[in-house]
Parts: structure tokens; sequence; C-alpha cells
């Protein structure tokens, strides 16, 4: 625990000497459940934060925050009742996690306002924040209501008379001698939790060290050597670290880590900021991976499901040539077939081994009609397999962007990087945000923007030079076609090309070269010269600089930037 009550004391110390007589300016709420009190001493602001969370409940003196989130109910009630209100005393109530901190609140009336209270318990997940009227103790709003279906011992709700917690009779270790510590332990066998539940102001983790201590000195020895800095002014402000990991905090040097390294400062608040700093750091990094990760895992299961889909779909579409074959058929065995037939048994000349094929037919159609039928299944299904292969190698490249990014992930130890990268997976659509309407996030889905030409091929355009660097080197295959404004700084374009078709027909082309025109420093020219060629043609120039590449065997058309109408989403 490493905001214990021996913390606590030498954090109301330095309160005490800081902000006493000093002015609340300011309450901004941090989290939601960490408030931010600005207090100016003079010319000396100063920023006090307390925290009622469940973990990492705390109060002390912190460098200037960044903006905090929108300010709840309670923030507002506080900064009603206390801005501008003037700090008269802050102390620790007994040895007890329980701050309050007095104000004095400002008032235009002749007669004075009663003094309020902030009262803050750090007791983990029971910590709150209570304000109350300091002349009866009526409890006037609280961070967290409790009523007397959670709590047994005691109700903290406005309206009510304010109760400390239970208190357990323990003794005051600043009065504690020799002979009533021997008195209460006799046994060699004493454990931390012995001298933890006797003694006030001792947390599990001071109790340990008592008994970390007392194997070489003994017992007394170690907790004179421990209760010295109970006075503040023997307080040594520590930070442990394990390697990279921030392991605790205490207000005097710890034999119990023997393998920790401590960094010391000079107030118990400094160290107390370093370390809640490095805890939020280290606890925000890996909420942002948990995020990343799951948004990853539900973006691969959303094209594990297309693939399948998919592949059933192509399974249907390879019958394109049984459809042709039994239109052929058909047609060479008219005078054989009467109407009214619903099959026939016709030998199959494409067989090798001129095996007989059985034909279903549609008795209310002619013989001819019935093979008309066929070759139009046949031209559908032709159809639909084209489109599905184009669909599946647009299927395999966004299951290698998600490899790559996994990857990258993985590798991604910081928030900036992690940040970056969830900015990345918005960008995506593999992230929603709640500033975008469904069109925006449409627009912008996908590492790419994506688009259909007229003749069914899909075109991929790059957004950044990351974008373009990924497109060329992840997704294109040498034979899709590679466009690029000419020697103007602009995104790549692919059209993809998975049958490998000898040529691109030209209104792909031209709608392709729009895209790379429209999407190029050149956009608000009337014609713009574009670049193309096939993708094996187009290598990326050495070094580590992005989108740079070099290309041959280029032909160049000349096009009017413009995006096509049909969108593949």
């Amino acid at each position: 625990m490493s905001f214990d009550s021996l913390t606590l004391h030498h954090v109301t110390d330095e309160m005490s000497h800081l902000l006493i007589g000093g002015t609340i300016r300011h309450i901004e709420q941090a989290n939601p459940s960490t408030f931010n009190f600005k207090i100016d001493q003079g010319t000396q602001p100063h920023w006090l934060t307390i925290s009622a969370h469940s973990v990492h409940a705390r109060a002390h003196l912190i460098h200037k925050p960044p903006p905090g989130q929108k300010q709840s109910y309670f923030a507002d009630f506080l900064a009603t009742h206390l801005k501008h209100g003037k700090i008269i005393d802050i102390k620790q109530i007994g040895w007890d996690r329980i701050l309050k901190v007095t104000v004095q609140p400002v008032s235009d009336e002749p007669v004075k306002p009663p003094y309020k209270a902030i009262i803050a318990e750090f007791m983990g997940r029971h910590s709150n924040i209570i304000l109350i009227d300091d002349t009866d103790n009526r409890i006037l709003e609280c961070w967290k209501h409790i009523d007397d279906t959670m709590s047994r011992y005691r109700e903290v709700l406005p309206g009510e008379t304010y109760d400390l917690p239970p208190q357990q009779e323990k003794i005051d270790p600043l009065t504690l001698d020799k002979t009533t510590f021997t008195e209460l332990f006799t046994s060699p066998e004493t454990t931390w939790k012995s001298l933890f539940s006797r003694i006030d102001g001792l947390s599990p983790m001071i109790a340990n060290e008592i008994i970390a201590r007392a194997d070489k000195s003994g017992l007394w020895e170690a907790y004179q050597q421990v209760s010295v800095y109970f006075h503040t002014k023997n307080v040594k402000p520590q930070v442990l670290m394990d390697g990279d990991e921030p392991l605790t905090t205490s207000p005097m040097p710890l034999e119990q880590f023997p393998d920790s390294v401590s960094h010391s400062y000079d107030t118990m608040s400094e160290a107390l900021t370093e370390y809640y700093d490095a805890i939020t750091l280290k606890e925000n990094i890996a909420s942002e991976k948990h995020k990343l990760k799951q948004a990853l895992e539900k973006q691969k299961k959303l094209l594990t499901r297309k693939e399948r889909e998919l592949q059933k779909d192509l399974e249907r579409a390879e019958k394109a040539e049984d459809y042709r074959i039994h239109g052929e058929l058909l047609l060479a065995n008219l005078h054989n077939i009467t109407r009214g037939q619903k099959q026939v048994e016709l030998q199959n000349y494409y067989s090798p081994e001129l095996d007989t094929l059985t034909i279903s037919l549609d008795p209310e159609l002619t013989p001819s009609d019935n093979a008309q039928s066929y070759f139009k299944k046949y031209t559908k299904a032709k159809r639909g397999f084209s489109r599905i292969q184009q669909l599946i190698a647009a299927l395999e490249a966004e299951q290698k962007i998600l490899s790559r990014y996994e990857i990258k992930l993985e590798s991604s130890d910081t928030l900036e990087s992690l940040q970056k990268l969830s900015s990345e997976f918005v960008e995506n659509g593999y992230l929603k945000t709640q500033h975008k309407n469904k069109k925006q996030q449409d627009i912008n889905e996908g590492p790419f923007r994506k688009y259909i030409s007229k003749n069914g091929f899909h075109m991929y355009v790059g957004r950044n030079s990351e974008s373009n660097d990924l497109l060329l080197r992840q997704i294109a295959k040498p034979r899709d076609m590679w466009l690029h404004a000419k020697q103007i700084h602009g995104s790549h374009v692919i059209i993809r090309n998975p049958e490998n078709k000898p040529d691109i027909p030209m209104p792909t082309l031209l709608q392709a070269a729009q895209l790379a025109a429209y999407f190029s420093k050149a956009h608000h020219s009337s014609f713009v010269p574009v670049d193309y060629t096939w993708a094996k043609y187009v290598v990326k120039r050495k070094g580590n600089v992005a989108g740079y590449v070099h290309y041959t065997r280029e032909k160049t058309l000349y096009v009017e930037p413009a995006v096509p109408s049909t969108k593949n989403l």
C-alpha cells in the first residue's frame, strides 16, 4: 500500500505549511474519482489532488495537471461551496487514513457563512470524498452515497450527520515506550500482523519493514529505527523501482526489498507524484494495448466469417462451367428432347470417358429455352466468380494488414506509439469514434480508400506515405496496375487484378487515373498527367523513407481529377 497512514501524516505536514491561508481558485475533475484544487498562496499557486480511487486513493500536491474530464455534479457542487474560500486548517484524523481540509467560504453577506470541510477517506474500495458543514458535521454532499443497504455501520448521505468509520483501539506510535512494547510482543515469533493490529499508524508494509530489520538488530531496535521516520523532520521520501516497474513509495528507505532500486525526493508529494504518474502511465499503456488487441480480434473474427462465406460463394460460382456444358449438350440434342420433360440423360461429349449426364429441365420451357436458361446461369455465375475472386483478393489484403498490425502492436510499448496506432485503427474503421456519423465512418473505413470501377475492378488508394508504402509492399501483386500523378506528390493507386488479366480496360484505367490526380497536390488542376505501369515494375527506393519509389515501362494518361460515385464499403 503506497498511500498509508504514515505517508498521509507527512503529506498533511507538507500541505499545512504551503496551503493554510491560501484561496481555492479553481476545482476541476481529473477523472471520475479524482479532483484537483488550484490554491493561491500569495503569488505562488499550488495544486492539490484528492482521489477516491478504489486502488489509488490518495491526496498530495502535484504539478499543474493536464485538462481533466467534463465536470460532474459533485465537482460543480464543490466549486459552488468552496471556490474563493480560504483554507483554515489541514489535519489528519488521528493516525487514520482520513484527511480533513477546513475552508472558510467567501460571502458578500454581513453574516459570515459557516465553515465547510472536505473529508477524504482513503480506504481502498470504501474510499470517499465528503463535504460537510463544519459547525454541526452535517453532510452536504459526497462523492459516493452509502445507505443502510450498503453498510451496517453508518450511512453517508446528504443531510445525515458525519460519523467517523469504526475505530480500532491501537497504541499511538509516538508515545510507545520499550516497556510497553516488550510486554505486548514477548514472543520471538512475532509477525507483522501482530504489530499491525496493535500499533496505530502502521501499514502492512511498515510492519513488514520492522520484521525485516529485526533479523539483524532485534524487534525493539528495529521498531526504534522505523519509528524515527514518524517524525516529519526525519522523513526521507523514496520511490522504489523493480527494474522499470514502480514498486511502492515510502517515507523511509526500505530494507525488505533488497533487489529494488530506490530514488530519493525532497518531499513526500514529489515522490507520490512520480510514483502515481508511473503507475497511471503503466495502466494507460495496458488499457490501450488491451483495447487495441480486442479491436484486432474482433476484426479477425469478422474477416474469418467473411472468408467462410466467400468460400461457399466460390464453390457455387465454380459450377459455372457445369451450366455451360449443360446448355451446350441441350443445344446439341434438341431433336431428342420434348417439352414437358423434367430431366434428360445425354452423353457428355466433354468428358474423357463420354459418360452419361443427367440434366434437370423445366417442363414449362421448350428444349431451346432450357438451354438458354443454363447459358444465363453460366453468364451470371461467371460474373459472380470474377467478383468473388476480387473480394477474396481484397480479404487477403485485409488479413495481411491485420497481421502487420498485430506485429506492430506487440512491439509498441509506449503510450505515444499506442495512441498513434489507435488513431490508425479509428481511421481504418477498427475502432469507432462518437463524433463521426455513419456516412463519415464508411468513407474513412480501412487503411486505404476503396472504389469499384465501371468494369468491376477494385481500386485501392493510399491515405498517406505509410499507407502508400504498405499498399505497394504488402498488398500489390505483380499483375496489379499501379498509378501515380506524374512527378507530383500524391497517393499511390492500385488496380487489383486477381485473375491476372493481360490488360486493364481503359474505362477502369481512366477512373483510377482520376483518383490518382484527385488525391495529389494537383487536385485543383484541370488536367493532370498520371503515370501507370504494372506493379512488378515499381520498386521502393533505398532508404527508410516511406512512399518513395522508382518505376519503369510506364505510360501516361491526362485526366481531370475526380472520384467515382461507386464506393466499395
